[in-house]
């Protein structure tokens, strides 16, 4: 197999990270708060602390609440 050489290519910009904005406080949580949301179901939010938590290297706790579930950030 054989390739072309080319020079008038110019070389594309660096690819920036794609970040996205959680809908939830991760960042703003401080030890020892919490926050609820109304509506949640139990796993769904275990699963989206978790993750939320291996990115920021924090920890959360997620317990089931009146009509919801409430988040703790432990560490």
């Amino acid at each position: 197999m054989t390739f072309k050489i080319e020079d008038d290519f110019a070389i594309p910009a660096e690819r920036q990270p794609r970040t996205r904005r959680s809908k939830y406080p991760w960042a703003q949580l401080e030890v020892g708060q919490s926050f609820f949301v109304d509506g949640a179901l139990l796993r769904s939010m275990s699963s989206t602390a978790s993750h939320a938590g291996r990115r920021s290297q924090k920890k959360f706790l997620v317990r089931a609440a009146d009509g919801g579930v409430r988040v703790w950030r432990l560490e």
